[in-house]
């Protein structure tokens, strides 16, 4: 009889809050893209109570996007959890468009309240704020006290418009997920959390656990009381195996030696002289970034959450060594990405629900331990003192749950063992959080996120599925040898083209697809000429030919290598090409020289002639090295 009423309060409770949401079918949230159009997906707003105990008040809008199948299967959709916590989830949407997953299951995506397209927004500009104290010269101390600064504007703003702070938590996300998947009709999904969001799966999965089919959780958190506590040993851990996997590794020690201590002594180099470098007026408006000993700690911190970017990471330490500015100037942009999250989210949570229940005091004495570090990782410790402000006069903090789960569904637990943030220890224990059928999957040479690689992908398809993983992903998994990058000829051309390439538009480009089929023209034009008159053509339009012939055999060159690139490891390409590859340097220089060459030949000899006809050349020559000028 117990049991019955318990059951018909939950019902009734959960009549009463679907009657306080509400699921609408919109256009799509990328209106201009003809790719996503050419997809079926299904775009939503669901209007949810910002505060779930007092649904009558406010609502706030979620934006959800469902993916479909390929194929008419049947099978339980698989609903994703952004991590962060503030990362967009439908702004990746492309991602998933051809996942392994999407081949028998709907995919749905839902930014999660305060991030991405839902609304409100909370202070989608803080990132951009916060990156423009990071790029300044400046303390450590005085960096903390801008960035509280900023944060308490933002604290300010969200106040001013009537947004409840204290309902964007892990618990609220779960009412959420409950009342959407209700909405949609779904009987049942599939649980995918990754970082951040798998703690708010597990939140999820405690309070629903009837919702869900199977649990994903990739790179988990086990505990939030050690997530920031434990921050500095883990990330010297991850640190450390790189180390001692190049110092094994003959070519990246031949190339890198020492780089152990290569990467402390930077340290006390950059504490005595940052370094400052030229960036893009379009990633920071005073052109400037300067790197202190933070910034660079940072920096390589971030290099271990990716694999192909830990395969780079002993090129980009000894680039800091060696203060190169080029390929440290093209680094910036990449930075920026790091802070692209939805920071007044992410301080509603992260003081919500995570520093409250980490200890200060704890993480200053593990940092301590690290002496050559020079204390624990700032952008991680000044989150104490934002949320230290931030919770200022504030009367309670709600309790977190227990993640204890007498789970009746399958758990997947994926863990990288370079990952600084996530480590995998972190994955055995939260494998004690569930009674039952947990698997665990570990990549060696994987840092975050495992479920973002091919491999990952399809074991979470598989898992999902009930089907074993293949010999090929198991192989890629169990890798203990990290595949160091050496090798790699610098050049400041490339790093240049590469950037231009992430950050201009793309009509930025067009005087040069013009001048180059300009090129090609005459290259073809030159060649026909001198075939016909069977040799007998003038030195100029040999010149033409060979100087047009050299630019075009550059540029094949070039868009080979960079798609090889692209294949293995596109952040070489941050640096230069891989040195197979260095040749192509010496056909740009060859293709200056000759362009000069027949420039001042044709001057001498016919360019009066037909000025029309050269002055189009010359142009489309001059265009063409105006872009690539930085080759040499």
């Amino acid at each position: 009889m117990k049991i019955f009423r318990f059951t018909f309060i939950l019902l009734l409770i959960s009549i009463i809050l679907n009657g306080q949401t509400h699921l609408e079918k919109v256009k799509s949230f990328f209106p201009d893209s003809k790719e996503l159009k050419k997809e079926s997906i299904d775009w939503y707003r669901f209007s949810v109570p910002e505060n779930w105990k007092k649904p009558d008040e406010r609502k706030i809008s979620l934006a959800v996007s469902v993916l479909k199948s390929k194929t008419k299967s049947q099978l339980e959709p698989v609903v994703f959890i952004q991590g962060g916590p503030g990362g967009n989830t439908i702004e990746g949407i492309r991602f998933w468009l051809s996942h392994p997953i999407r081949n028998t299951h709907d995919i749905i995506l839902l930014d999660l309240r305060g991030t991405g397209f839902s609304q409100p927004q909370l202070c989608p500009d803080l990132g951009k704020k916060f990156f423009q104290i990071l790029a300044k010269n400046q303390s450590d101390e005085q960096d903390i006290k801008d960035k509280v600064q900023v944060s308490l504007s933002c604290k300010q703003d969200m106040i001013d418009q009537g947004i409840d702070l204290g309902a964007y938590n892990s618990v609220s996300v779960a009412h959420d997920l409950h009342n959407l998947k209700n909405a949609l009709k779904i009987p049942i999904w599939n649980v995918y959390g990754v970082s951040y969001g798998t703690f708010i799966s597990q939140n999820y999965a405690k309070i629903y656990a009837q919702d869900v089919n199977t649990l994903t959780l990739d790179s988990s958190i086990p505990d939030i009381s050690v997530y920031y506590t434990n921050n500095t040993q883990n990330y010297v851990s991850s640190l450390n195996k790189v180390f001692k996997s190049c110092k094994e590794d003959p070519n990246c020690q031949r190339q890198y030696p020492d780089l152990e201590n290569i990467y402390y002594n930077t340290i006390s180099e950059l504490e005595a002289n940052p370094i400052t470098v030229n960036v893009d007026q379009s990633i920071l408006p005073g052109g400037k970034f300067t790197y202190n000993v933070e910034d660079y700690k940072i920096a390589i911190q971030q290099g271990l959450y990716n694999k192909k970017l830990v395969e780079v990471l002993p090129l980009l330490i000894y680039q800091f060594k060696e203060r190169n500015k080029e390929s440290l100037s093209g680094l910036v942009q990449a930075f920026s990405g790091a802070l692209s999250l939805n920071y007044g989210n992410y301080f509603c949570f992260t003081c919500n629900e995570v520093i409250p229940y980490n200890s200060l005091k704890d993480y200053d004495a593990i940092s301590s331990r690290y002496t050559k570090l020079k204390g624990g990782l700032s952008f991680y410790r000044s989150d104490f003192n934002v949320c230290e402000e931030w919770n200022k006069n504030r009367s309670s903090i709600e309790p977190v749950i227990s993640l204890k789960n007498n789970n009746p569904f399958k758990v997947l637990i994926l863990s990288g063992s370079l990952d600084p943030i996530t480590p995998d220890y972190f994955a055995q224990n939260t494998a004690l959080n569930f009674a039952n059928n947990v698997k665990i999957i570990n990549g060696y040479t994987f840092g975050h996120a495992l479920g973002y690689n091919e491999s990952g992908a399809y074991s979470i398809r598989n898992f999902i599925e009930g089907k074993p993983n293949t010999a090929f992903i198991t192989q890629n998994f169990d890798q203990k040898k990290i595949a160091f990058k050496t090798g790699i000829a610098l050049n400041k051309g490339v790093v240049k083209t590469t950037g231009d390439i992430n950050s201009k538009q793309w009509y930025y480009f067009i005087p040069l697809v013009i001048s180059l089929l300009v090129i090609l023209v005459v290259f073809i034009g030159t060649l026909v000429n001198v075939i016909s008159q069977r040799g007998k053509s003038k030195l100029l339009v040999f010149l033409l030919l060979t100087t047009s012939g050299v630019i075009v055999f550059f540029l094949i060159s070039l868009v080979i290598a960079i798609s090889r690139v692209l294949h293995d490891n596109f952040y070489i390409l941050a640096f230069g090409l891989p040195s197979e590859w260095s040749f192509i340097f010496v056909l740009y220089k060859i293709a200056l020289a000759l362009s000069i060459i027949t420039f001042v030949a044709s001057l001498m000899k016919v360019f009066r002639k037909n000025i029309p006809l050269y002055v189009m050349i010359f142009l489309a020559i001059g265009i063409f090295h105006f872009y690539f000028f930085g080759w040499l």
